[in-house]
Parts: structure tokens; C-alpha cells; sequence
């Protein structure tokens, strides 16, 4: 079996860990601890010990008055042994808290025999019910190589008859999670033994914590976090939502709920900023993080907002993002809560069936069961042998895990130092250096020259947004980075959100101090930072530099190419030819730009297979956004809009 083709079969394994996800599915808390509502929440490493129950749903979170609730220490839910349910052998049927929803039954698999006819009051009526984490651990004789979990929910006995679908529903959701996490450890404990013996002891982890929203006879809701550390610099953070109806363990479509979604990014912004001062204040120092935000919408939204992470509860929605939706890694994930009764112009009134006064307390609903004994799974069935036969490992690795470089394999992308194989253009061996010629010629159709083009407000009037800034996202995956080059950090993040999985930390060490020039140093030593990153067909564009004069230091505003599967750094392209905000690839080519000051101003076209220039095209000012709109594409230069027909 190929590299690559185990590539996919280990991305493969991780979409089957973490369901089908994409882009902004999560919810979470900012850098100080508090959530939305400014009311504390411990983090996932600080959750709730064994024996006692939780109390911190979102409902706690968020709500706007005190809600003193009571403790769930009581003997049902804290006693496991004690609770009615554990004789019941279907207990034991459960499920990751981030299991697929395409593994929850359709109506047509549930139980054919229809529900009692239920009234009013009954749909009104608590569905009170218990859930468990099942905590297990992969282990290589006395080494921990990963920890993870999965819950179970169960319907209390009274209610369990009347609502049969729901707990057929629910058995699948937990069912589910126990398979899932089996294959988690059996796809990783190979990947995971290489990097003890390259010397990376770092376990893997996935922390599930499960939040319940609201439980009745009209809506059974409850988001799962899913905390995933798979080496790198940091975990990631995101939520999966479940909202059913009870009567048929089917999910509650979003268009159900929301029936106007024109002006709903703006009110969650808006509520952000209410309920929470730090992003609010973020917002105000740096209105692209908030721009972003709202941009990201129209992908979430996609689909029945499929990428939106949504709960229903008592007296509104509550919505999820996971980290980097608000910004930066530090500010974390948040969540926020829309009402009802302040935003009756955006929701349908199906779900809206309480008076303030008799608001159910989801924490005497829903309560939690001490967690089982942790489950040891022995990693030696899973291993495989991953030296040759001259008893190295992948990358040059000795049997001890010294080796002659720091390449892993096809596993170097958990942590990748990103070669530079130097200064100067470089291709890699084998690889065509013919420059060709472009993909698609840019025919002019119209250049608009002003004093100064304000891309804000060309955006506003014509209607179309300008390429996201770090962090964004595409339809594929995420990206993130640390620009910090001065504090010696220069990395990329990114995450693949169809998958749920990293796809890697990229650290960029290896450009950050050029070499000396001469008799000493250049003149201006700028540290760089990396303006944009794309991947298409499994390879990483990233384009870096700094904005100076290139005859104080002129190796800047190039671009690498990296290959995801192997590590090895394809080509590096000329300096001073991708300086613009963006890059677009468009066929085998890719269209980017370059300008400084006094310095010439042009488009450049470079192979995507080698980064050799293909063709380069005069401007009056340094090329800042590419923005293609069907066959068509604008450039914004600092004073200039050009408009360029596509042509085959």
C-alpha cells in the first residue's frame, strides 16, 4: 500500500471518529473561563469528578436570571449501582458524543409501532432521563498512548414507554460511540508507537463532555464538546448538536426552528457583544475578527445549517463556535443564547411553549450517573511493525529513535518543521522545472484608478466580500497561524473540518533568520510572517514575507509548496513575486502578486508544479485581493480596482 493511500485510510478513520463535521460546529468558553453569560465554566481537563453530577449545561451558562437550581447529588444519579436502570442490559449500548448523525436511525428504521397519542400536556411534560461517560484508555504495556470517552442516555422508566423512538434513537447514539472510539485506538495506536519511538511521549486524547439543553415532550436536545489533542501545539475544540423530536427520534430540521436567517449573523454578533465583554472588545480592536465571523456564515448555513452547531432550549437557541471562529486561538470557543421573545421576527413559534415563570431546570431533568470503571484496551493487536528491514525507522530514525534528521515519515505532520532548502528558487529532485505556460490568460476589461481604494467600502457597494484574513476557513479546512517571528514562532495551523481532524502544525523555524550578505547582515533583518495558505490535491501553498525594501533585504514575498503526506518541500519560488493578501488557484496555475513602494508593481502567474513564473502582468499599484466572481476576476491595488475576463 502506497503513502498516500494510507493517507487516506487514516483520514478515513478519523471522519469515523469524529462523525461528519465541518467548519464552525462548535461551542465554547473565552480566555478568562466564562461563557456567554459571564457565569463561570470549568474547562473539559476540570470536569466533573466521578460520583457527582454536572451542573454546567449551557442553561446554567447563559441564562439571564439566577437560576439557583438544586444539586443532582442525589442517590439515583450518584449511586450507578443503585439506579434502576443498570439492570436494564441496554445500558450498555452507547455512543461517542460526536457520532455521526447519519448513524442515528431515519423514522422508517425506528420501532413501527406507533406512540401512544400524546396531548398537550404531554408535550409539555419533563422527559426526565440519566447519561454516563464511559471513559477508556489504550495502552502499550504500562504506556498510555491515548484516552477517550463515550456517553450513554437513557429515559427513566416512566417516561421510556410513551417515548420509545427516542430511546431507540438514543441507544444508536450511543452505540455508535463505542465503536467509534474502538476504532479511534485501533487506526492510531500505529501512529502513536512511532512517535514514543521518535520520542514525542505524547498520548493522544479526546475529552468528550456531554451538555443536556432541554428534555419535554416536544424537543429532546443536548450538545456534546469534543476536546481532540493529536500532537501540535494545542488541542481543538468543537460541539456537535442533537435536537430530536421525541415522538419520532427524528432530528428537528433548522428551518423548523428559524424561518428567517437574512439577519441572523448580525444578531448573534450583536449578542455576543452583549454577553460577552472580551470578545466585544476584540470586536472593537480588531473589526476583522468580527467581519470574519459574519462572512462565515453563508457556509454554515449551507444545507439546513448543517456547519452551524445549534441546541434548542426552553426559551431560545442556543448557538455554538469553536475555536478560532471569534479570532484568535486564545480567545477560545464561545456560546451565546438568542431569545425567543426578543427576536420573534427570525423564529417560527413551534418551540416557543413556556411562560418565563414555569421554565423547566434542565439540571433536574437530565442528570448525570458516576462514570464507569475506565476500560483498558491492550495497542498490541493494532501495531504494526513500522521499521525495514535495515532496522531504521520511516525519516532516517534509528532503533533507539535517534536518527540522522527530524523527518517522521508519513506521520511528520503532527509537528512539521517545513524544510528551506535555501535562499535562492528551488526546485525539488524530479520534478519538471519547464515554467509552461498559464492555465488562463486575464484579458483586461477595466481598470478604476483613485487616490486610495478603501476595499471595505468596494466590498459593501458591489456586494462581494473580500478573501478572509487568518483565521479562515474554505470548504475544506481551516487555517490558523502565529505570526510571532520575533518571539522565534512562525507556524500554520490546519484543521480539516470535513473530517474533524488536525491536519497538521507547520512551523516555519527554518525561514526566519535570512543568511548573511557579504561583509555582515542585510541592512533590515525583518522577520517575516506568512500572509496566505491553500491546499489543493493534498499539497500546501503558503506564501510568506515582510514588507520592506527589497534592496535591504530582498529574499521575501515567495512562496513553498509542501507535500501533506510526505513532509518534503516541493519547490520554493522566486522572492519578491507574492506579497498580495491572497492567492487564487485557478486550473495549474496559481495568481497572486507583488509590489513595494518605488519598486515595480506586478500580477504574477506561477506553476502550481514547480512555482516557475509563467507571466507577469504591469499594475499601478501593489496587488492587495484577488477575488474571482464566476469568469471574471477583480485585483485591488492600493489605489486601483482591475477587472479581468478569465480566458481559456
Amino acid at each position: 500500500m502506497n503513502r498516500r493511500n494510507k493517507y487516506v485510510i487514516r483520514k478515513i478513520m478519523a471522519l469515523m471518529l469524529s462523525g461528519v463535521i465541518v467548519f464552525s460546529s462548535g461551542c465554547g468558553v473565552n480566555n478568562s473561563g466564562k461563557a456567554a453569560g459571564d457565569k463561570p465554566l470549568e474547562s473539559a481537563d476540570k470536569a466533573d469528578t466521578a460520583g457527582e453530577t454536572s451542573n454546567d449545561s449551557p442553561n446554567n451558562i447563559i441564562a439571564d436570571d439566577e437560576n439557583n437550581g438544586s444539586s443532582n447529588n442525589n442517590e439515583e444519579s450518584n449511586n450507578a449501582g443503585n439506579n434502576p436502570l443498570e439492570d436494564d442490559s441496554e445500558n450498555d449500548n452507547s455512543t461517542n458524543g460526536d457520532a455521526s448523525k447519519e448513524n442515528i436511525p431515519t423514522d422508517s428504521a425506528l420501532n413501527d409501532e406507533s406512540s401512544h397519542e400524546l396531548t398537550d400536556e404531554d408535550l409539555k411534560a419533563t422527559l426526565d432521563y440519566t447519561y454516563q461517560s464511559h471513559p477508556m484508555t489504550l495502552k502499550n504495556g504500562d504506556t498510555d498512548y491515548a484516552s477517550a470517552n463515550y456517553y450513554t442516555v437513557k429515559l427513566d422508566k416512566n417516561v421510556i414507554n410513551e417515548f420509545d423512538k427516542l430511546q431507540k434513537t438514543l441507544d444508536a447514539f450511543g452505540a455508535e460511540g463505542e465503536k467509534e472510539t474502538n476504532e479511534f485506538f485501533s487506526s492510531s495506536a500505529p501512529e502513536i508507537k512511532e512517535m514514543f519511538e521518535s520520542e514525542w511521549n505524547i498520548p493522544y486524547e479526546v475529552a468528550l463532555n456531554y451538555y443536556p439543553i432541554r428534555a419535554d415532550g416536544k424537543v429532546f436536545s443536548f450538545v456534546v464538546e469534543d476536546y481532540a489533542f493529536l500532537g501540535g501545539a494545542h488541542g481543538y475544540t468543537y460541539f456537535k448538536d442533537y435536537n430530536f423530536d421525541p415522538v419520532t427520534g427524528k432530528e428537528i430540521a433548522f428551518s423548523d426552528v428559524v424561518k428567517n436567517t437574512e439577519t441572523l449573523p448580525e444578531i448573534i454578533a450583536n449578542e455576543i457583544e452583549k454577553q460577552n465583554e472580551d470578545i466585544a472588545k476584540d470586536f472593537r480592536g480588531y473589526p476583522d475578527d468580527r467581519n470574519n465571523f459574519i462572512s462565515s456564515f453563508p457556509d454554515r448555513l449551507k444545507e439546513n445549517a448543517k456547519a452551524l452547531s445549534w441546541a434548542l432550549d426552553y426559551d431560545g437557541v442556543v448557538f455554538c463556535f469553536e475555536d478560532y471562529a471569534m479570532g484568535s486561538y486564545a480567545l477560545g470557543w464561545q456560546m451565546v443564547k438568542v431569545k425567543f421573545k426578543d427576536y420573534p421576527e427570525i423564529f417560527t413559534d413551534t418551540y416557543d411553549n413556556y411562560d418565563e415563570s414555569e421554565m423547566p431546570d434542565i439540571n433536574e431533568i437530565g442528570k448525570e450517573l458516576k462514570e464507569t470503571d475506565t476500560v483498558t484496551v491492550d495497542a498490541t493487536p493494532f501495531l504494526t511493525d513500522i521499521t525495514d528491514n535495515k532496522g531504521k525507522f520511516p525519516g532516517g530514525l534509528d532503533d533507539d529513535g535517534k536518527g540522522e534528521d527530524e523527518e517522521y515519515g508519513e506521520d511528520w505532520w503532527y509537528h512539521a518543521v517545513v524544510k528551506n532548502p535555501g535562499w535562492t528558487s528551488f526546485t525539488a529532485d524530479g520534478i519538471d522545472t519547464e515554467a509552461g505556460k498559464p492555465s488562463y490568460e486575464l484579458s483586461e476589461i477595466s481598470s478604476n484608478t483613485t487616490d486610495w481604494l478603501n476595499e471595505e467600502t468596494w466590498a459593501k457597494e458591489k456586494g462581494i466580500p473580500l478573501p478572509e484574513r487568518f483565521p479562515y476557513s474554505d470548504e475544506t479546512y481551516s487555517y490558523s497561524v502565529v505570526n510571532d517571528a520575533d518571539n522565534g514562532e512562525l507556524s500554520l495551523t490546519v484543521f480539516n473540518n470535513e473530517l474533524g481532524s488536525l491536519e497538521g502544525n507547520y512551523y516555519f523555524d527554518e525561514f526566519l533568520n535570512p543568511p548573511d550578505q557579504g561583509d555582515g547582515l542585510f541592512a533590515d533583518v525583518t522577520t517575516p510572517y506568512i500572509y496566505y495558505a491553500k491546499i489543493k490535491d493534498n499539497i500546501l501553498y503558503v506564501s510568506l514575507g515582510h514588507r520592506t525594501y527589497a534592496s535591504a533585504n530582498p529574499h521575501k514575498s515567495y512562496m513553498v509548496a509542501i507535500d501533506m503526506v510526505s513532509g518534503e518541500t516541493l519547490w520554493k519560488s522566486d522572492d519578491q513575486v507574492c506579497s498580495s493578501y491572497n492567492f487564487v488557484i485557478l486550473g495549474d496555475s496559481i495568481y497572486c502578486g507583488y509590489g513595494f513602494t518605488q519598486e515595480p508593481d506586478y500580477i504574477y502567474v506561477l506553476n502550481i508544479k514547480n512555482g516557475k513564473v509563467q507571466q507577469k502582468i504591469n499594475v499601478k499599484s501593489a496587488p492587495y485581493y484577488f477575488i474571482v466572481q464566476e469568469e471574471t476576476m477583480y485585483v485591488l491595488t492600493y489605489n486601483t480596482e482591475y477587472l479581468y475576463k478569465i480566458v481559456d
